[in-house]
């Protein structure tokens, strides 16, 4: 934190040691790594691929900032979604939910899906959109989708 590093008077190149060594000498005194930092917690991504619904894909998905799951039915062949190991885009939804998602990528759908590739996509966002309030990004091959910039703890 650059004004604990100001307080203890830990300048440059004082900074790079402090962070090798964890303490460092200034002034004839000791500052330690912990008296000049936080703790911030690192962001958090989830995947869930080919799988039923099930306690894991929860906990996998747990305060994930961004959560890669698979959409691969519409919930109108949730029966086959089952037979086969697979999710729908509302239970996708449903966890990126209840397991507090800040953003979901909706991938791995079906070959069945044949609509033009412009309608499908509305399809499953509009799906998992009604259980789930956050960012929705329905990928695409080749996407590029960033994990969301962290929150920092208030």
């Amino acid at each position: 934190m650059p004004e604990l590093l100001e307080r203890y008077g830990v300048r440059e190149p004082d900074v790079g040691r402090l962070r090798r060594a964890g303490t460092v000498d200034v002034g004839g005194r000791t500052v330690t790594l912990n008296e000049v930092s936080v703790t911030r917690p690192g962001q958090r991504f989830g995947f869930v691929m080919d799988t039923r619904l099930c306690e894991n894909v929860f906990a996998l998905a747990e305060d994930a900032d961004l959560l890669t799951i698979e959409s691969t039915f519409l919930s109108s062949e949730a029966d086959l979604a089952r037979r086969y190991g697979h999710l729908t885009a509302a239970e996708a939804g449903r966890v990126a939910a209840e397991s507090r998602v800040r953003t979901v990528v909706l991938t791995h759908f079906s070959q069945r899906y044949t609509e033009p590739s412009h309608t499908e996509p509305t399809r499953f966002h509009d799906e998992a959109a009604e259980v789930f309030g956050g960012d929705i990004v329905v990928a695409r091959d080749v996407s590029r989708i960033p994990v969301p910039r962290r929150v920092r703890p208030e």
